[in-house]
């Protein structure tokens, strides 16, 4: 076997995007993007056979500090390799480990997009599934520490957690499988909540949508022009949705729903009927006054948020969802969530990955709803492995612990203080 230092982007991404662990931070656009996160620089890094058969990538980007002498590595989500051959696989650590050291980086972080344990929809451990602990292990014994199997986002570079829903299935298998769907699509349809795919002048309405939410949680949102560069860097990937309505016309159409409702309440002679009418009429009238009192009754396309995915041969990605909160049976998220499966369903997609949850079972979460709407979704749970360090130098990783501690708590202090000043 050999151990390629660079590699043609072209042979790189054929291999990768059909891996079974590929994902978009592991072909060759990666690089790019990671730049604009603050690291300096990136390699393609593979293996083949003395034939040139490519045997496995790895996608290694590396940050420098300007004020520090200190320099790290990191593979996100890990390498694209068949896990099953062993000898691929010992390979190919120990040879990103060397490469690591020779780019002068103190350690090497990876955390691979591999499952550990299987899992029921609703996240509780499922009797007699598969366990891959032994990956676990393995990495140990090539020199890695484990980081821990931390709760939720804490501390993790990326989700440990997520929903993928399958999509190799009819249409229709798929629709009946999404809880709530018909209706939250009917409840869509006569408020005239709709989706179209969007362009890059329309990336205003994601980054607004992202502001919103980034008050709420103390965030500093990222930047128009991040989101421009993203959409250069994976435009032969990417696709962007926006979701609209307009809240006149849709009160009008709620006004001829209550109308007929009315009508219709005449006619019924079954009491029970009657009073499930009655509760369908206050609903109807309860949500036309919302409208009016939240100064929202104008006749003009209101944008409701955005969302970009990727999708690389069968798998999706959803990299940002942004919606701007509205009333509650306006369901944005829903609509974006849907029109991005079906275009990515008709483009011959057979996985649409929700990005990350909490991994909570727990409703008194407060990270819990939106964990139990991608639920909603009749996805699978996975949960990885987590997160490894491979170090080269300890006091340089120690001393790159305690700074990188203190920087990140600074960072969410000055976000919670910008965002609190804006409000």
């Amino acid at each position: 076997m050999k151990f390629l230092e660079s590699l043609d982007r072209k042979i790189f991404d054929e291999f990768a995007i059909h891996s079974n662990l590929n994902h978009y931070s592991k072909t060759s656009n990666f690089i790019d993007l990671a730049k604009l996160n603050g690291y300096t620089d990136g390699d393609l890094l593979a293996v083949s056979d003395n034939q040139g058969n490519i045997l496995a990538t790895a996608v290694m980007v590396h940050k420098k500090y300007k004020a520090l002498p200190i320099q790290y590595s990191y593979c996100q989500y890990g390498f694209n390799v068949d896990l099953e051959k062993k000898d691929v696989l010992y390979f190919l650590l120990e040879h990103l480990k060397e490469f690591a050291k020779k780019k002068g980086s103190c350690f090497l972080r990876i955390d691979p997009n591999v499952c550990r344990l299987e899992h029921e929809k609703d996240g509780r451990l499922k009797e007699g599934g598969f366990n891959q602990e032994w990956f676990t292990q393995f990495l140990i014994e090539q020199g890695f520490h484990h980081l821990g199997y931390n709760y939720g986002y804490a501390g993790n570079w990326m989700s440990r957690f997520t929903y993928v829903k399958d999509l190799d299935m009819e249409w229709k298998a798929c629709l009946k499988s999404i809880k709530r769907q018909a209706n939250y699509t009917a409840k869509n349809a006569e408020r005239l909540v709709e989706v179209r795919k969007g362009s890059k002048q329309d990336l205003w309405i994601l980054v607004q949508a992202q502001q919103e939410l980034a008050k709420k949680l103390g965030f500093l949102p990222k930047k128009e022009v991040y989101f421009e560069r993203f959409w250069d860097i994976y435009e032969e990937y990417a696709r962007f949705y926006v979701v609209k309505t307009n809240y006149h016309q849709a009160k009008l159409s709620l006004e001829t729903q209550l109308q007929e409702a009315r009508q219709h309440i005449l006619e019924i002679k079954d009491l029970h009927k009657v009073e499930i009418e009655n509760k369908h009429i206050q609903a109807l009238e309860n949500e036309i006054q919302e409208i009016v009192e939240a100064g929202l009754d104008i006749n003009q396309d209101v944008y409701l948020g955005a969302k970009f995915i990727i999708q690389q041969a069968e798998k999706v990605w959803n990299v940002y969802m942004y919606t701007n909160k509205t009333l509650m049976n306006f369901r944005a998220a829903f609509a974006l969530h849907m029109a991005a499966m079906k275009d990515a369903y008709d483009q011959g997609a057979k996985s649409y990955d929700f990005e990350g949850v909490v991994g909570t079972s727990d409703p008194n979460d407060p990270m819990y709803g939106q964990q139990n709407f991608k639920k909603s979704f009749g996805g699978d749970f996975l949960e990885f492995v987590g997160e490894f360090d491979c170090v080269f130098q300890t006091k340089k990783y120690r001393f790159w612990q305690a700074y990188d501690r203190v920087l990140r708590g600074l960072r969410r202090r000055y976000a919670r203080f910008i965002m609190r000043y804006k409000k």
